[in-house]
């Protein structure tokens, strides 16, 4: 259920448009946030809610737009300027062109002219050149303002004035006076200027609003604005930081995941190539950049306008990099990033037919032929890199060999590929599959007859464990049903020797009967421990045993036996204790085949050694013996089912005994061996020790 949800959640489109719209306006809202705090920061006045004109950014301003006036009008005399009837500039081609002091006087008597669309302004100023008698102002003329010493007495007495004549600073704005204003690189400048002229400015208070093309009017409205939102930057931050780190988490892991398919999928502009998107996102990109460049134009005309439109392009542009960043992280998931690139396919379609190209010239040649080529090829490409690049040719040789040594040893690490698995199918693991598309020319084919070889043990040996299972079958299934009617014959016989038989020789014949039914049982047992044995179909429970104690049991159960046949036992078995883990009950039936056999087989009247030592970490049970028959027979065909040491099989065993005890030593994981040295028998039995 909880993982069936969270897919859900991934999946669910409504909440990623949702949190698509809404990141990139919490980013804004967090790089705004920043900034208004970072000016607080710079800027006290802010968070004590001073008024603009008590504020350190006004006087900043109000000196910064005095400045500009001043080198207006330094620049107007100093170009020298032609001026027609209404004082408008005369270019070469006799056309009229704006001034940038929109209002000026001139001629002798002081003559004053303006433009008809003339907006009454809040920043004012009158700047009279006395040497050139040339006046400049922004003031609208009246009747009672038609000179220039009305204008000087109608801006210094009805406004907040700041002028400077002779360098001399004359103020009703404490914080501007003479006294406290800071000498800088701007009053340097208009004091630079002052000669000759008389600067008067001043900001009428009737006008309501700043005019947003001066810089007064700029660091006002943006004042204000940060003022309004310096009271709530705190919380929005933190808000907005919470909630879009939520949002960009969710896309990063939803981003690719669609409802009703398994694995990322991906859109058409997903598979576009990654260069071309890259250029179409740069081609976006520099149109949102112009745009937001007219918005900071838009800025003289009107401060809110600019910042709205500021703050939508700045929207989208976030919007366009943040899907940008979606499709590129759905082919970083879906393992396209490298693989959907033009460069990448145009290297794989040129390394496709450079090794057509090389197969279709060297697959014919033989071995040494393409070594020969390879190595003229070296020494030539060598040879040519000094001919053609002299002393750095040296270097680009360097650089070649080494190469040359890559590709070298990774032909041979291939090799060496070949040869483990050769190694593995030879110590019998024949589950070996070589990819046959990492190899070229000769290694090919050897991968390929490898595979083939694999292949054909694999399925012998599957043929022969499936043969081995039926036998397996087949002796368990006759067997049982042999030891029905074996069991009818032996109850009758042991009928029949309950009659009272006068007849000798019908007791001996029931005598035979007897002896030979009970050995056919036995015949059978063993036939059906072995096929269990052998199949494995037989369950182990290990316990911890000492083995000194079995051996003591396992020997004396087997004296009298031993007696029988003049055997005498010499054992030699530690001092202190020894254990093992097996499985008491099938290590006992082991050992009791090997005892067994040695009753049956061993010389009369010789010895048989029973020794237990510590090898390596291993309880090693090794009985030793002298075979009364010759042993013209190995090992290994010892250990065969129904291989006896007597080849005339007059004694009573089923030349099982050896095969079962090994089977079940391997099924307990210890090691059952027999070792042959002329008439000596030897039995070696090996387990860890605890």
């Amino acid at each position: 259920m909880k993982l069936c949800g969270e897919k859900e959640l991934l999946t669910n489109p409504l909440l990623k448009i949702i949190s698509f719209l809404t990141l990139p306006i919490f980013l804004m809202v967090i790089v705004i946030d920043i900034i208004v705090i970072a000016y607080s920061i710079d800027n006290p006045e802010v968070r004590e809610s001073t008024d603009f004109y008590d504020t350190d950014m006004f006087i900043s301003s109000y000196m910064s737009e005095v400045t500009r006036i001043s080198m207006n009008v330094h620049d107007e005399i100093e170009n020298g300027f032609v001026y027609d009837e209404y004082g408008y500039i005369i270019e070469e081609n006799g056309e009229n062109i704006n001034d940038s002091i929109p209002i000026y006087v001139q001629d002798g008597e002081y003559r004053i002219y303006y433009q008809s669309n003339y907006i009454k302004k809040k920043f004012i100023y009158l700047v009279v050149d006395t040497k050139n008698k040339i006046a400049y102002t922004n003031i609208q003329q009246t009747e009672q303002t038609n000179s220039i010493n009305e204008l000087k007495q109608n801006l210094i007495s009805e406004n907040k004035y700041w002028s400077i004549t002779n360098n001399n600073i004359q103020t009703n704005i404490e914080r501007l006076s003479k006294e406290n204003i800071v000498y800088n690189q701007e009053l340097q400048a208009i004091q630079n200027f002052s000669n000759d002229k008389e600067y008067y400015t001043a900001y009428d208070e009737t006008v309501k609003n700043w005019d947003s093309s001066n810089d007064i009017g700029i660091t006002s409205a943006v004042y204000y604005q940060i003022q309004k939102l310096y009271g709530f930057s705190y919380t929005t931050l933190v808000v907005s930081i919470i909630i879009g780190f939520i949002e960009l988490i969710y896309l990063i892991y939803s981003v690719g995941h669609s409802k009703g398919k398994e694995g990322i999928t991906l859109t058409w502009i997903d598979k576009i190539p990654l260069e071309l998107l890259a250029i179409a996102y740069f081609i976006i990109l520099f149109i949102e950049v112009m745009i937001m460049a007219s918005c900071v134009v838009i800025l003289a005309v009107d401060v809110n306008l600019s910042l709205m439109l500021i703050i939508m392009s700045g929207y989208f542009t976030a919007l366009n990099a943040l899907y940008i960043a979606g499709t590129l992280l759905k082919r970083i998931k879906s393992n396209t990033f490298i693989t959907n690139t033009i460069f990448y396919r145009f290297f794989k379609w040129l390394g496709r037919k450079l090794t057509n190209f090389k197969n279709a010239i060297f697959t014919n040649l033989k071995l040494g032929r393409k070594i020969g080529i390879y190595f003229v090829g070296i020494v030539l490409v060598s040879a040519l890199l000094i001919g053609v690049f002299r002393e750095f040719g040296i270097l680009l040789d360097i650089v070649f060999w080494i190469w040359c040594y890559y590709k070298i040893m990774k032909e041979v690490n291939k090799f060496k590929e070949i040869h483990d698995a050769t190694e593995k199918i030879y110590k019998g693991d024949t589950n070996i599959k070589i990819d046959e598309s990492l190899y070229t020319g000769l290694l090919k084919e050897l991968a390929i007859y490898i595979n083939d070889i694999a292949g054909g043990f694999t399925n012998a040996v599957n043929e022969s464990i499936k043969s081995e299972r039926m036998k397996t079958e087949l002796i368990t299934n006759v067997s049982h049903d042999i030891k029905t009617p074996l069991t009818s014959i032996i109850n009758y016989v042991d009928l029949l020797k309950q009659e009272d038989i006068k007849d000798e020789k019908a007791k001996e014949y029931i005598e035979v009967l007897d002896n030979k039914s009970q050995r056919l049982k036995k015949l059978i047992e063993d036939l059906v421990e072995a096929s269990k044995a052998s199949s494995g179909n037989i369950k182990i429970t290990k316990e911890v045993l000492n083995v000194n104690e079995l051996l003591n049991q396992i020997t004396g159960e087997f004296e009298d036996k031993f007696e029988k046949r003049g055997l005498k036992t010499i054992s030699k078995l530690p001092e202190e204790k020894v254990f093992i883990k097996a499985d008491s009950r099938y290590l006992y039936r082991v050992l009791e085949n090997v005892y067994s056999n040695v009753a049956k087989y061993a010389e009369e009247n010789s010895r048989v050694y029973v020794d237990c030592v510590i090898e390596n970490n291993e309880v090693a049970i090794y009985v030793k013996n002298i075979s009364k028959d010759e042993l013209n027979i190995s090992a290994d065909e010892l250990m065969q089912r129904f291989v006896r040491g007597d080849k005339s099989r007059n004694t009573e065993g089923s030349g099982l005994g050896l095969s079962i005890a090994k089977s079940l030593t391997e099924l307990q994981e210890g090691t059952f061996n027999i070792y042959l040295d002329g008439d000596l028998f030897k039995v070696a039995i090996k387990f860890k020790k605890v």
